[in-house]
């Protein structure tokens, strides 16, 4: 009965948002159940990319759990490899700039049409996983996309907070799920107040000292906000403030030890 009330209540949420106007959007895979020393390949595709006269930001990881070998698959009109800033990749940052050939009338690409795709070195130990965000890096790269429009040489000009953008995950030995089905509930962990409007406080109980990974995740399963702490044994509380979670809906929160873990659905209101 709990399972089937998530779903539906899944569904009032995402419902309204399918009247709204389109808007651009970029995605990054979650990756689960990396073997440290592999290779991973992470599409950069894009959604609503509709006469798209250039686009400019910057992707950003851990350097420390990731190492970037290559950019390849290029697939936007005169994409080279020119178009990235490679200077900083050493830190976790790729900076991406590119203008379309055909100038005022600008590109338009299907949705889920891969752009590029980063090829990552996995340098992180098990149970390690490493964020993949777009993001911007003022002043040398600000997130930037320009759209044209109808009118001549018009032209409408989106920011970091104007576009969809879900974020990629790379989880080193582990899987990180927004299954709450899957029987993922062996850390006694309580959610309150949920709903929430402010913040919200999880509760839970370790039976020794452990690292304890938070991770949170949209309805799509795409992470948006994570932490990792060190807790003695006992009972902890670990507050969530609303300001993490950039639009009101559903969104999941992940708790993991190295021995346990569980998954609790959040709702903003």
């Amino acid at each position: 009965m709990i399972q089937r009330s998530l779903l539906f209540l899944v569904g009032l949420w995402l419902f309204p948002f399918s009247t709204i106007s389109a808007q651009v959007g970029f995605s990054l895979p979650v990756i689960n159940e990396v073997n440290p020393g592999s290779i991973v390949t992470l599409p950069v595709k894009v959604f609503n990319f509709d006469s798209i006269t250039g686009a400019q930001f910057v992707i950003q990881w851990d350097p420390q759990v990731l190492s970037l070998a290559t950019t390849l698959g290029y697939n936007l009109p005169n994409m080279t490899y020119e178009d990235f800033g490679l200077g900083d990749v050493s830190s976790g940052l790729l900076r991406f700039a590119w203008e379309s050939p055909s100038g005022t009338a600008g590109y338009t690409a299907a949705d889920g049409t891969s752009i590029f795709l980063m090829k990552f070195s996995v340098i992180g130990q098990s149970n390690e996983g490493s964020f993949v965000t777009f993001t911007e890096d003022p002043p040398q790269t600000i997130f930037e996309v320009t759209q044209a429009t109808s009118k001549v040489d018009s032209a409408v000009f989106y920011t970091l907070n104007d576009c969809i953008l879900n974020n990629g995950y790379v989880a080193i030995g582990f899987t990180l799920s927004t299954d709450w089905l899957s029987n993922q509930n062996d850390l006694p962990v309580t959610v309150s107040p949920n709903p929430f409007a402010t913040s919200t406080t999880a509760t839970f109980s370790l039976e020794s000292r452990s690292d304890v990974h938070m991770v949170l995740t949209d309805a799509a399963g795409h992470p948006v906000f994570e932490r990792k702490a060190t807790y003695p044994a006992g009972q902890h509380g670990m507050e969530i403030a609303s300001d993490r979670l950039k639009e009101n809906g559903i969104y999941y929160l992940i708790l993991r030890t190295a021995t346990q873990s569980c998954i609790r659905p959040l709702v903003k209101f």
